[in-house]
């Protein structure tokens, strides 16, 4: 009788961790160089929030996705999440060392098994890559040729953009290959350059809402491009007065973005000023759409680099409609407008901005 009662209760024990196993799914950690042994993750579009604590770089945690999405770790403020495609009744592993976050290997799952075979094929690239990357960005104290740097990492990037083109030619229906796409390939000041790659893929790639997401970025860009028309908006500027684009009719515009915390906007606000002093306002105007949610620090700013054209400040910041209108994703962000409302200059500097208007508009 009480063999029977053990085997009742294994069976009964069995069924519970089997049900456990189809409603959440387990990811288990050994991540070397951890600097905080708690991790953060965020799942999920809602952005669902939460925590792990490691052990010696270990850790277990289960989560719950009942469609196959990602889940981000973050393990310091110096590295982006780390992308898991995480699906109710599986079991996933991630391995890797915290100071070499591209190259964290996960197994579990077809999307992830295809990404980690990438990085297993590109190991030395992508490893020449961080290492080139962090001795870029180290301590100021030491003396580093940046430009020859930033060169060797742009050849990586084309090599590596190349090796996932060809990934994506082979694996046309799988959700590894969006992920490349964004992750090797995507330019974000030329986003419609993955259009015709968006539009190799099929079947589950292509049902996937990152797909959605690369798409919509490639549509909005080429709504930027030179030779569209300009979007119109309405904002209120810092005088409190309604403008929109028609605002700026039969004028010259250079429509720029910006935050009070931008250090490479900075130095624009000079060259815009010089700008302002060649060319007649009845020629050209300047708007700058600052995208800080705090008013105050804009203003700040504005008077101690004297910037004396017409401002506004989007307080949603980047949520900012006419920021996604525009297709800001970083700042400075600078356009030119002419007369007809027609882009002729799209993320531009703004000395390629002022070489334009020269040519523009003729000076007396």
């Amino acid at each position: 009788m009480k063999i029977a009662n053990s085997i009742c209760l294994l069976l009964l024990a069995l069924i519970i961790v089997s049900c456990e196993n189809k409603d959440s799914y387990i990811l288990n950690g050994n991540i070397k160089g951890l600097q905080n042994p708690k991790i953060y993750v965020v799942a999920g579009d809602s952005l669902w929030f939460d925590s792990i604590q490691a052990k010696s770089g270990k850790f277990t945690y289960r989560g719950i996705s009942k469609t196959v999405e990602p889940l981000l770790l973050f393990m310091g403020s110096k590295n982006g999440g780390i992308p898991i495609w995480v699906q109710n009744g599986k079991t996933f592993s991630l391995t890797g060392d915290a100071n070499y976050p591209e190259m964290m290997m996960v197994k579990g799952g077809e999307i992830n098994n295809l990404l980690t075979g990438f990085k297993k094929d590109n190991y030395s690239t992508i490893k020449e890559k961080c290492d080139l990357r962090n001795k870029l960005f180290a301590e100021s104290s030491i003396n580093i040729n940046n430009a020859q740097f930033s060169s060797q990492i742009k050849n990586i990037d084309q090599i590596l953009k190349a090796r996932a083109q060809d990934f994506v030619a082979v694996h046309s229906a799988s959700v590894a290959s969006l992920v490349l796409i964004q992750d090797y390939i995507l330019d974000v000041k030329n986003a419609c350059g993955i259009q015709s790659l968006l539009s190799q893929l099929t079947g589950e790639a292509k049902a996937n809402p990152l797909y959605e997401k690369l798409n919509e970025l490639c549509l909005k860009d080429l709504h930027t491009k030179s030779g569209q028309s300009a979007l119109d908006f309405k904002i209120k500027n810092t005088k409190n007065d309604t403008i929109s684009l028609k605002t700026f009719k039969d004028k010259y515009l250079i429509l720029t973005f910006a935050t009070a915390q931008c250090e490479l906007c900075k130095p624009e606000y000079d060259e815009l000023l010089a700008i302002q002093k060649t060319f007649p306002a009845k020629e050209l105007a300047i708007l700058t759409i600052s995208l800080d949610e705090n008013k105050e620090e804009w203003k700040a700013l504005a008077q101690e680099k004297g910037i004396n054209w017409t401002q506004a400040i989007d307080s949603a910041g980047w949520a900012s409609e006419i920021a996604s209108l525009y297709n800001v994703s970083s700042v400075p962000c600078n356009y030119l407008i002419d007369k007809k409302g027609i882009i002729i200059g799209s993320k531009l500097r703004i000395d390629s901005i002022q070489s334009i208007l020269k040519e523009k508009i003729k000076l007396k």
